[in-house]
């Protein structure tokens, strides 16, 4: 806004400095009350850069202000007209900056009519209205397409914001949710312990809890690292994982591994911690297969147990209703793909699988 203020100002002073030092003689006093007619005009386009009214009262008035100082004659006094015609054309709707060039052409006309004017002036005046209003009209359209711009920008940078966002709600929900609700469990279980005087019981429920403080901690840790764009070991993760759940579950990996995207490796680390969660909820006991497979454009992740079949509704309600549906968020956010269900072929077990496209 600045910008343009400053830069209107050194044209108009520019024009102003051009058409008094060029004034016939005896006729300066003359000059310099057109020229102040002509800056009142350049300044309502200063006042009211954006009301539409203003605009055309003050094109007409510098324009005018121009024709009657090129009648004087003066030839520089014509810059006054083109700056009108390409303010009207690049503030004003097409219609109205049409109507405004149109008229000071028509006036120009007369001028040049009326004092007998060469006519290769008149096409020469009415050639450069043409291309002030073809030059105001693409100035208007280059300000638009830079707003346009500015505003997908901004509605770029809000769904990036809201993305982040979603991200971060689902790392609170696989992180806090997992760690500490199984950390309140066992510290609750250590002080109903206490109150019984079963003292070594409690001892060992508060060494579980801080186990589970540290993993915890391990998988805030890594989600940071993650959103931080670091590489996770995607195998190893899942072999640490398994690990923690003794001698149930067993890690096959398939195909040549590579490394894989942190967004990718996270959201098949965390199927995988999701599944074993709700294992140890719903069907506690229950032996574990987690089966990564790389392919040369994808890799799958499925998690497969033994337990007892458990209905979908029961699984999408329980916890808060976020575990699935924060998986198949990850997948779909990714340009995979995400199903969970009974598994095919047999009475009882469960499956959960995930193909994320490299």
């Amino acid at each position: 806004m600045w910008f343009t203020t400053i830069r209107g100002l050194l044209v108009l002073g520019l024009v102003t400095v051009g058409t008094v030092n060029n004034a016939p003689a005896g006729r300066l006093p003359l000059t310099v009350g057109l020229v102040a007619v002509a800056a009142l005009g350049w300044l309502a386009w200063l006042i009211r850069p954006d009301d539409d009214h203003w605009l055309i009262a003050g094109s007409a008035v510098v324009g005018v202000g121009g024709v009657l100082l090129w009648v004087t004659p003066n030839g520089v006094a014509f810059g006054f007209v083109a700056a009108a015609a390409v303010r009207a054309a690049r503030r004003l709707r097409p219609a109205y900056s049409l109507m405004v060039t149109m008229g000071l052409a028509v006036l120009f006309l007369i001028a040049c009519l009326v004092t007998g004017r060469d006519h290769v002036l008149l096409g020469a005046g009415l050639g450069v209205l043409a291309i002030s209003e073809l030059a105001g009209l693409a100035r208007r359209q280059a300000d638009q397409l830079r707003e346009q711009s500015q505003l997908a920008q901004a509605e770029q940078a809000r769904a990036e914001a809201l993305a982040q966002r979603a991200q971060l709600a689902r790392e609170v929900h696989d992180v806090l949710a997992h760690s500490l609700g199984a950390l309140s469990v066992q510290l609750e279980s250590a002080d109903a312990l206490l109150e019984h005087g079963r003292a070594e019981q409690a001892r060992v429920a508060i060494g579980q809890a801080g186990r589970l403080a540290r993993d915890g901690l391990a998988e805030t840790r890594r989600a940071i690292g993650v959103l931080r764009g670091d590489s996770v070991p995607l195998s190893q993760l899942v072999r640490d994982l398994a690990a923690a759940h003794e001698d149930l579950v067993t890690v096959r990996v398939a195909g040549e591994e590579v490394l894989l995207d942190p967004q990718v490796s996270l959201a098949l680390y965390r199927t995988v911690q999701e599944s074993l969660t709700n294992v140890r909820k719903y069907a506690p006991g229950a032996t574990v297969t987690v089966q990564l497979t790389y392919e040369p454009k994808q890799v799958g992740m499925t998690v497969t147990d033994t337990g007892p079949v458990r209905p979908t509704g029961v699984l999408a309600t329980t916890g808060g209703g976020f575990g699935l549906t924060g998986l198949r968020e990850r997948a779909e956010l990714l340009g995979g793909t995400f199903t969970a269900g009974p598994s095919e072929g047999r009475d009882i077990g469960w499956t959960v699988s995930v193909r994320i496209p490299l």
